[in-house]
């Protein structure tokens, strides 16, 4: 879902950032990593309710 004003790849990279490679792993299916090796952003493939999730878990 585009938002104006923002970059997906900057927000995706921002994500990324933003959460520990371990808990990215952890929360990640086999189907998930399939779609992110396929080029897909973890925008993309990762729900809002998850997101928020991991970044509330961030703080």
């Amino acid at each position: 879902m585009p938002v104006p004003g923002y970059d997906l790849d900057d927000l995706d990279d921002d994500l990324r950032e933003r959460i520990e490679e371990k808990k990215l792993e952890e929360i990640l299916t086999d189907e998930d990593r399939r779609r992110l090796e396929e080029g897909e952003s973890l925008l993309d493939v990762l729900s809002d309710e998850k997101i928020e999730q991991l970044l509330a878990d961030d703080d």
